[in-house]
């Protein structure tokens, strides 16, 4: 009787955990370039929504640039900005909330990859913190991707080569 009280308890607690989370309706990047002065800078454009039962305090999309033949790419103008900041193929885009269950937000945010070729934006995981300080990481997989970023198909994306400028 214990044992299966326990086991009830933890598939209760285990089903509980894989609802709460966001879904991304909108995740690409857009053209960023006010009057043509900057033509490789990008925006990203993001819809989501909290369908966990939780309020988000604030998350964080782990995400790269992908070029047309699935490399990851860098983004060129990390350098010329800041010379200690090392170009990188993976980035991170982090909303401050509260962000209330069941409710949907629209965020865009100017100049966050510049790349001259066409690109686009691949998520790797999302991390979420809740107003109770309590933590989850969605890691996205070929399995999960339409649950958590039904607006993206899924990319094997190759990590090792693509476009990694010099300093």
């Amino acid at each position: 009787m214990k044992t299966k009280l326990m086991m009830v308890l933890t598939m209760l607690l285990l089903s509980m955990s894989t609802d709460a989370q966001i879904v991304f309706s909108k995740f690409k990047f857009t053209k960023d370039s006010p009057f043509g002065a900057f033509p490789t800078r990008k925006g990203l454009d993001v819809k989501f929504k909290n369908t966990s039962g939780k309020t988000i305090k604030k998350f964080a999309i782990h995400y790269s640039g992908v070029d047309e033949i699935n490399e990851a790419v860098c983004s060129e103008i990390v350098g010329a900005v800041n010379a200690n900041v090392k170009h990188t193929k993976f980035r991170v885009i982090n909303f401050t909330g509260p962000f209330e269950s069941g409710k949907s937000k629209s965020s865009w945010t100017s100049a966050v990859f510049y790349y001259k070729l066409k690109v686009k934006a691949f998520p790797q995981k999302v991390d979420i913190v809740y107003m109770d300080n309590t933590e989850e990481t969605i890691e996205v997989t070929k399995d999960n991707i339409k649950d958590v970023f039904p607006c993206l198909d899924w990319i094997d994306v190759d990590y090792e080569h693509g476009f990694q400028p010099s300093n």
